[in-house]
């Protein structure tokens, strides 16, 4: 699913008042098509308004009441409209840069970090608990920190640790690289 319309949906959803949806809605990959939305109503009242600010003539052609004030809410909309556009684009590279990395919500995206990290710290944890009695042994003999690490089994675990952990890492890694990605191009994105 494309990123717009997903987040389009749980904005929706948000604005019937579902909590989850109003919290998904308010996620930053997702939030910034809202507000073009909010954006784009902004500039029909706007224009609607501008309609207030003049008469149509015998040849039907509007005629402001007030030029300045016409002039005014004029580059007013100019203005908004040249940000809708510019905003617009953002939100089209976003759309296509998150649905080519099946991406729809920074939250998700923290959830798996955290998934992974904990991944990790479990290793860790298993590493640790395997070689105690070994750290026992050594403090027993009078050893230090120097004659635990040099010992086969404390080596050997450490290793695979290692390669466990490290494809972890590169998909931690990959995430990260994600985030920023997308925040780059959230970055160009103008706020009212």
């Amino acid at each position: 699913m494309r990123l717009s319309v997903f987040a389009r949906s749980a904005i929706k959803a948000a604005q019937v008042g579902y909590a989850t949806d109003a919290s998904r809605a308010s996620d930053p990959l997702i939030r910034p098509f809202g507000e073009l939305d909010e954006q784009k109503a902004s500039l029909r009242t706007l224009q609607v308004s501008t309609m207030a600010l003049c008469w149509i003539d015998a040849n039907g052609k509007l005629v402001p009441f007030d030029a300045a004030e016409f002039n005014a809410i004029q580059k007013e909309i100019a203005v908004l409209q040249a940000k809708i556009d510019h905003n617009a684009a953002i939100l089209n590279e976003l759309d296509a840069k998150a649905t080519d990395m099946g991406i729809q919500s920074f939250g998700k995206l923290h959830s798996e970090k955290n998934k992974i990290l904990e991944r990790i710290a479990q290793i860790k944890a298993e590493e640790s608990d395997s070689l105690r009695s070994k750290w026992h042994a050594v403090v027993i003999v009078g050893g230090d920190r120097g004659a635990y690490d040099k010992l086969p089994e404390v080596i050997a675990a450490k290793a695979k640790t290692a390669e466990l952990v490290e494809p972890l890492e590169a998909e931690i890694n990959a995430i990260d690289e994600n985030v920023q990605c997308l925040q780059a191009i959230l970055r160009k994105i103008k706020k009212q």
